[in-house]
């Protein structure tokens, strides 16, 4: 729940965000979704979570600031990934520059099983080093 969020050129918006999903902000260009997002609903996240940090791994993290609000009540932790491409290449992914993929790769090697019938391919067929 944030009432009163007045970040950047939010005017005292009142928004109930429900927990446990996926939620996407839609509005006009320049409505104030990323002062939304990122100056109110995950700077308060990240200085609820920084609370209970040491003081000393707080000074290493770049800390979003004080959101200029009312009330937020609810507000898990939270991650928020650059909005800005940062790195990579025009097929690099969430997986990716999270280092999700590797992650993920890795479960279903250990957890997985190969479809029945289908021939196995290895690593080392899709190399650039291999003939």
């Amino acid at each position: 729940m944030v009432r009163g969020a007045r970040q950047n050129n939010l005017k005292n918006v009142d928004l109930d965000v429900p927990r446990d999903a996926i939620v996407v902000f839609i509005w006009v260009s320049g409505s104030g979704k990323s002062s939304l997002a990122f100056g109110t609903l995950f700077a308060e996240s990240q200085r609820r979570y920084l609370e209970s940090v040491a003081p000393y791994a707080r000074r290493l993290i770049h800390q979003a600031g004080v959101p200029d609000v009312d009330e937020i009540e609810g507000m898990p932790p939270a991650v928020a990934l650059q909005q800005q491409r940062g790195g990579g290449n025009a097929r690099s992914s969430v997986a990716s520059l999270t280092t999700l993929g590797s992650l993920v790769r890795m479960l279903y090697s250990r957890a997985g099983s190969y479809p029945p019938g289908q021939p196995m391919l290895y690593a080392e067929d899709f190399s650039p080093n291999t003939v």
